[in-house]
């Protein structure tokens, strides 16, 4: 069949084929309204290609509550049965994926996956498309995803996936509507008038074939007349299991038609011979989703109400084992039978917590709270809970604040101490994730007062473990040990495993930022780790790898932090983990500012600052890796963004906060020339490290206090030995320290600090670094002591290249130009085709382009290429 004006979008397909055949896997976007074709064209794709490749199909589906990893299950039966997991198993999510992965490793021939339809997909199938997206360049795979672009909203799941997939393996196609003169020529070929059928339609194709293929007389007003026009010509019978279906988004199963309806084959021999209606794999359906929706809309309340009562009383009797929970709560819902969905959700939202779907698995417990009617306390405070928690995990922490609060507020009225501690405990964690000292010293002090002569609990334990949080935040390693040390006893004598890896985890961190016990601490919060993941405490494998995360960037551990952060961090998207995962992004970006990985730090900074209601913790982390990259490289802007840092680290109170926002506005200070910091509160802070013996003369404060000629504010004799937290014991001037740590930015300052040679390297540095206005700081330093024959930076060639592009990278640069493939550009410069690919990332990053065309183009207009 042919498809008019889909010719450019079907050989697109076809060169990503091609590519995908030479080993350079990639993922297309299909995207368009409902009705443009999105199926028509990949059938006709995958029909041409049928032969050769090895062709893999997946379906998501509109339910209220979509099934977890729906499309990913019709591809692993197709790909191998034995994939699929055991019924009633859960499966392990990252395991699932993997084996997914290996599979499609061994095809030899090369492999189209499709997944329709993913703007109804659940988180855990997004995280798929992620895993598979991030991974596709090792592949001979096609991967096609089809979504409906107009219902993407701003804040819809599918917009984060789309941004995080690599721009070097994605390309976008998008369907435009059929123009007026194609439409024309269709509608007079079959008798009809061209205008009114193009008003009719706008184009789209969905709307054309319906009113050309003649299942209506005459041109309707719109299409809604159309297919209600063709329903009302049918029989009663058909008329019935139309309206039974239409109430299906996901297809019905014969084996509960005939139930329902028992003379449905005379019903519908018509419907599936016109092609109305389509029986597939035993389950019958519309053709067209909107055929489906309009029967649907028509239907009047009453009858609607009716039709999803009786299917919901099929599906609840063959619930045990049947796995079709999510079909049973969306019915439930269309029935108004609302103690059902009540009942449902939280099952289901267990089963989705459990693997990893913890979005999900929010939104089923907020519907059975929602829903729910009665005035069982005992069952509304179970959900109060576990939305919170859930929240908690999903980065929603204000929304558990709230849910928390009445969970609290409930059991006051029980008298019931145990859980009034523990709702105090999880509130006191809620309000130091949102920055609120006081609240979260407030709620933790409580929590312990109520529990303190209660019983072992693991309310209790946890409520020690908490304030050893607490104090471990505010540098007080002795007290933080000290409640660890009373969690952990708890623990061990209630054979409580899930605080006792959270205590470790406590303790390890403030040994681990102390010099003479990093070692042990590193200790801990592995072990912490490993008993996390042997139980599957998704919380707390991923608090373990964020501790070992953060605290490497601070005592300069960096492969260690490294490794912890990566794979922490793809642990959190693999399960929803969203508070974690922002966390170590920030950690994360630190970690990229200070071994001179600017372009990727800024762009991990700048994504976390767009975070709507992004939590104080994370934001202060990213504000201030953000502003110091900008006023470093001369941007304008960087001063709001310090003084935003500010506000929110005074309000935790932890100098852990403070301190980096400090080092960077003194720098500020430095380049500028201008004070932002008044005296008083930078000696209150001086006070405060020197008080918890964390400040040095040898520190990078210190370093800094010189800088701005502050120093005064720090007395004479040597207040301790230690650093203060963020400065990792440093020596500032010594030179080959930076140098074996990797900060090329430090070790630049080191050096200026030396003789005239030494400040001419530093400067070497900065300009490699792109650190424009530091460079021009320097240089007046330079000028002013009488330095002659200063370094002039870069060349004009270089300087035109505005975006530090590296050697290499121009060389990959100038192939693309020439429109070679990975495999050809590595031939050409020794080097390996994954490598290539590397280099293409990094390029398309700095040109902020998203495609190798366009930073090709990108080049040229800048001066980079010729």
């Amino acid at each position: 069949m042919y498809l008019i004006e889909r010719e450019e979008f079907l050989a697109s397909l076809q060169s990503d084929l091609r590519r995908a055949g030479r080993g350079e896997g990639c993922c297309v976007m299909l995207a368009g309204e409902a009705g443009l074709g999105k199926t028509s064209v990949v059938r006709q794709f995958c029909a041409a290609n049928d032969n050769e490749h090895t062709i893999l199909q997946g379906t998501c589906d509109a339910l209220f509550t979509p099934r977890p990893l729906a499309p990913l299950y019709d591809i692993a039966w197709q790909l191998r049965p034995d994939l699929w997991p055991q019924a009633g198993d859960t499966p392990d999510r990252a395991a699932f994926f993997s084996s997914i992965f290996q599979e499609l490793s061994k095809q030899k021939q090369t492999t189209i996956i499709v997944f329709e339809d993913v703007h109804w997909a659940d988180e855990a199938t997004l995280d798929f498309v992620k895993f598979l997206g991030r991974r596709i360049s090792q592949l001979s795979c096609l991967f096609i995803l089809t979504y409906r672009d107009n219902e993407i909203y701003p804040g819809h799941p599918l917009r984060n996936v789309l941004g995080q997939l690599p721009v070097h393996s994605l390309t976008r196609l998008t369907l435009k509507p059929l123009t007026r003169p194609a439409v024309e020529k269709m509608a007079v070929e079959r008798g009809y008038s061209g205008e009114d059928v193009y008003s009719i339609s706008g184009g789209n194709p969905f709307y054309i074939n319906e009113i050309l293929a003649g299942y209506s007389e005459g041109v309707p007003d719109n299409i809604k007349d159309s297919v209600l026009s063709v329903y009302n010509q049918q029989t009663e019978k058909t008329k019935r299991v139309w309206e039974i279906l239409s109430v299906l988004p996901t297809g019905f199963e014969v084996k509960y038609l005939e139930r329902m309806e028992p003379a449905y084959i005379e019903g519908i021999e018509h419907s599936i011979s016109s092609k109305i209606l389509i029986l597939n794999a035993g389950i019958i359906f519309f053709k067209h989703e909107l055929y489906r929706r309009t029967i649907e809309a028509s239907l009047s309340p009453f009858v609607r109400i009716a039709l999803n009562k009786r299917i919901l009383s099929l599906f609840r009797e063959d619930f045990e084992g049947s796995g079709e929970i999510e079909r049973i709560i969306h019915h439930a819902k269309n029935a108004n039978e609302y103690e059902w969905v009540t009942h449902y959700a939280p099952i289901a939202a267990r089963h989705a917590a459990s693997v990893g779907s913890h979005t999900e698995a929010r939104r089923l417990y907020l519907s059975a709270i929602e829903y729910y009617q009665g005035d069982n306390n005992d069952l509304l405070l179970q959900c109060y809970e576990c939305y919170a928690y859930e929240c908690y995990l999903t980065n929603k922490h204000k929304e558990a604040i709230i849910y928390t609060t009445r969970a609290l507020n409930i059991w006051k009225e029980k008298n019931d101490a145990e859980h009034i501690g523990k709702a105090m405990q999880f509130l006191s964690r809620l309000w130091w994730y949102e920055g609120n000292r006081k609240q979260a010293e407030s709620y933790g002090g409580q929590a312990i007062e109520v529990l303190q002569g209660q019983p072992s609990s693991k309310a209790k334990a946890m409520a020690f473990s908490n304030m050893s949080q607490l104090k471990l935040t505010l540098d007080q390693s002795d007290d933080c040990l000290f409640w660890g040390e009373k969690a952990i006893a708890i623990a061990q004598d209630i054979d409580d495993k899930e605080t006792y890896a959270q205590a470790l985890a406590c303790m390890g961190s403030t040994l681990m930022t102390s010099k003479s016990s990093i070692q042990k601490g590193v200790e801990l919060l592995q072990k912490s780790l490993e008993i996390a993941l042997e139980n599957g405490y998704h919380e707390h494998v991923a608090r373990a790898y964020t501790a070992i995360g953060t605290n490497g960037v601070t005592v300069k551990e960096y492969q260690l932090a490294k490794t912890a952060l990566t794979a922490g961090i793809l642990y959190c998207e693999e399960r929803d983990l969203d508070s974690q995962k922002v966390y170590m992004l920030a950690s994360q970006a630190r970690l990229k500012l200070e071994t001179g990985h600017w372009d990727e730090a800024y762009g991990i900074a700048g994504s976390l600052v767009k975070i709507e209601d992004l939590f104080p913790i994370a934001k202060i982390g990213a504000l201030t890796v953000l502003a110091t990259i900008k006023f470093r490289r001369g941007e304008q802007d960087a001063l709001p963004l310090l003084l935003d840092a500010r506000t929110l680290a005074f309000q935790t109170m932890e100098l852990q906060r403070i301190i980096p926002v400090y080092l960077a506005l003194l720098e500020y200070e430095w380049l500028t020339g201008k004070s932002y910091i008044e005296p008083a509160a930078l000696s209150g802070a001086v006070d405060a490290m020197v008080q918890l013996k964390v400040f040095s003369k040898k520190s990078r404060f210190y370093f800094w206090l010189g800088k701005t000629g502050k120093d005064y504010l720090v007395a004479d004799e040597n207040p301790g030995e230690k650093d203060e937290r963020g400065s990792s014991r440093s020596v500032v001037n010594d030179v080959e320290v930076w140098e074996n740590w990797g900060c090329p930015y430090e070790q630049a300052l080191a050096l200026f600090e030396g003789a005239d040679k030494d400040k001419k390297k530093a400067l070497a540095l900065l300009q490699a670094l792109g650190a424009t206005a530091v460079c021009e700081k320097i240089k007046q330093e330079m000028r002013a002591t009488g330095i002659k024959s200063i370094p002039r930076g870069a060349r004009q060639s270089t300087l035109s290249n505005q975006a530090h592009l590296t050697l290499r990278e121009l060389d990959v640069l100038k192939l693309l130009k020439e429109s070679l493939q990975n495999k050809e550009i590595g031939d050409r410069l020794f080097i390996s085709a994954k490598t290539v690919d590397h280099h293409i990332s990094s390029i398309l990053l700095k040109l902020q382009v998203n495609s190798r065309a366009r930073a090709v183009q990108q080049a040229i207009q800048s001066g980079i290429l010729k």
